[in-house]
């Protein structure tokens, strides 16, 4: 209770399960049944009667209080950040991992599974937190306490519905939309939508403001990639749709400034999202909820590794293709590593993926799956963490009936946005064709990055100078790379080493934040 926020308040004691919140969970009954849940991404049905249902229906992590148990589950995406620790006959959770870490005076061993994965994936995968005895709740699983429980203590798993889903009957693209646009609330008032210049906000946004009494204002910031495409294609599509369009620009060093507190919100679980904290922090003030389009891209773009998913020799084969899709940007060049850390980070990372993946095999959407199930717990954290929870998130795509719609698409629909692009013509007419960032063809050379300014690369170089740990782990290149600073620049011009840089940094702030609790190894 000491390490977590002010305003932790008892919800519930029993025998067998205790609950503190600093709000007041949504609680629900159903005969001898009763349960409190939070974060539900979806929206409001027809009350749980059953933690599958809350799981799945709602996608909410709970609590479920039952005659002679009690379960503890997450959502069915594994989207939610609850973590668990057990220590003897106890199992200890928390939405934040810090507070994890302070119930003992134990030695807490790092997992280098995760560490792996949060440079090839951007996010670890799996049950995977950077600690070894800290594990984050994997997707449509529980934990169940109870006197008739052998040990006291089981996991329990369940399939979601839209895995049965098949692609033989696949819903229209039109009927798809309609089942979107009902899942964004009616609410009298100003509702505002970040607005980048994808398809999902555009989508979102047209359907937002055909609404009668619609008060829609848009938000959008530069994601920091040198080509700000996002700021003059949002405008163009506000714009057309007539709503007010406010623009959050960076100041030069933001990245700089905020990255240490994105690593922080987000519990060293990605490295993604640090160009995001100067918008969040505008979003924080508004007296509006605010639409994101989070999950649409995942579900419904064409992606390069279908087609050739749907061709592979084996279930072996295709997993390996997708993870490979997947980690373009994890550089393996012997100059950038030690001898042997670049192929154990990959070993790992693709062990992982393979455990994670397993049990969708032969499933026709096995591609989709792969990103709602691995990179999606990282992108999710912008929401959660960043957005939230100090702003209200409506997350239209976040709903069971439009992940089940999703995964009835078969992949051959999708081939070139085919079926993506027929939503946007049906659901957002006037600004489906124009310009966005998600248009084939060449760009125009990037700009400056705010990442890579020279006082944001120095002091990536001079965290990583500080722990010898994680020095033993670059190579010649990388390790020149920290005392040069033209190197240091040049090393910038692709993604790979920066994302390097940006890696072995955080590593360094969790070993200096932690060190005094950490059982450290040598990444075999």
């Amino acid at each position: 209770m000491s390490a977590s926020p002010r305003g932790l308040d008892e919800v519930h004691r029993s025998p067998l399960a205790t609950l503190w919140s600093t709000g007041e969970p949504e609680n629900w009954s159903q005969g001898p049944r009763s349960g409190y849940l939070w974060w539900p991404a979806a929206g409001a049905p027809p009350q749980p009667h059953s933690w599958r249902d809350a799981a799945e229906r709602r996608l909410a992590a709970g609590l479920v209080l039952e005659p002679g148990g009690a379960v503890l589950h997450t959502d069915a995406l594994g989207l939610h950040e609850l973590n668990v620790r057990r220590i003897g006959d106890a199992l200890y959770f928390a939405a934040r991992i810090d507070p994890l870490t302070r119930l003992d005076d134990c030695p807490l061993a790092i997992d280098w599974s995760a560490w792996a994965n949060l440079l090839v994936m951007m996010t670890p995968l799996g049950d995977e937190t950077p600690f070894a005895e800290i594990r984050h709740m994997e997707p449509a699983t529980a934990w169940r306490a109870g006197r008739d429980v052998p040990g006291g203590l089981r996991v329990e798993r369940f399939e979601p519905g839209w895995l049965a889903a098949g692609p033989d009957k696949p819903p229209a693209p039109e009927d798809v939309v309609d089942l979107i646009a009902d899942r964004i609330p009616h609410r009298a008032g100003p509702v505002a939508i970040g607005l980048s210049g994808g398809w999902d906000s555009r989508l979102l946004a047209a359907l937002a403001v055909r609404r009668p009494a619609a008060q829609i204002e848009a938000w959008t910031t530069s994601t920091d990639d040198g080509l700000d495409l996002d700021i003059p294609h949002a405008r163009t599509v506000a714009a057309t749709l007539g709503v007010p369009h406010h623009v959050v620009r960076p100041g030069p060093e933001s990245w700089l400034q905020e990255h240490r507190e994105v690593w922080r919100r987000t519990q060293y679980q990605t490295l993604h999202h640090a160009w995001a904290m100067p918008y969040a922090r505008a979003v924080h003030c508004l007296r509006a909820p605010l639409i994101d389009g989070c999950l649409g891209d995942g579900l419904f773009r064409t992606r390069g590794d279908h087609a050739e998913v749907a061709g592979a020799a084996s279930a072996d084969e295709a997993r390996e293709i997708t993870w490979k899709a997947l980690s373009t940007h994890f550089p393996r060049q012997p100059e950038v590593w030690a001898p042997g850390v670049g192929d154990a980070i990959a070993e790992l990372g693709l062990s992982a993926f393979h455990r994670v993946m397993r049990p969708f095999d032969g499933h026709h959407a096995a591609p989709v799956l792969a990103r709602l199930n691995t990179r999606y717990r990282g992108i999710y954290t912008s929401p959660a963490w960043l957005l939230g929870p100090e702003a209200e998130l409506w997350l239209p795509f976040a709903d069971p009936d439009v992940v089940t719609a999703a995964m009835s698409v078969p992949l051959s629909a999708r081939r070139d946005h085919a079926y993506y692009l027929a939503m946007l013509r049906y659901g957002a007419p006037t600004v489906a064709s124009l310009p966005s960032t998600n248009d084939p063809g060449d760009r125009p050379a990037p700009g400056p990055q705010r990442k890579t300014s020279p006082a944001a690369l120095a002091a990536l170089a001079a965290s990583i100078t500080t722990s010898e740990d994680v020095r033993s782990l670059l190579g010649p290149r990388m390790l020149a790379a920290l005392t040069d600073p033209e190197l240091r620049a040049r090393q910038t011009r692709w993604s790979g080493p920066l994302y390097v840089l940006q890696w072995a940094s955080m590593l360094a702030c969790w070993r200096t934040q932690y060190g005094s609790r950490l059982r450290w190894s040598p990444l075999a």
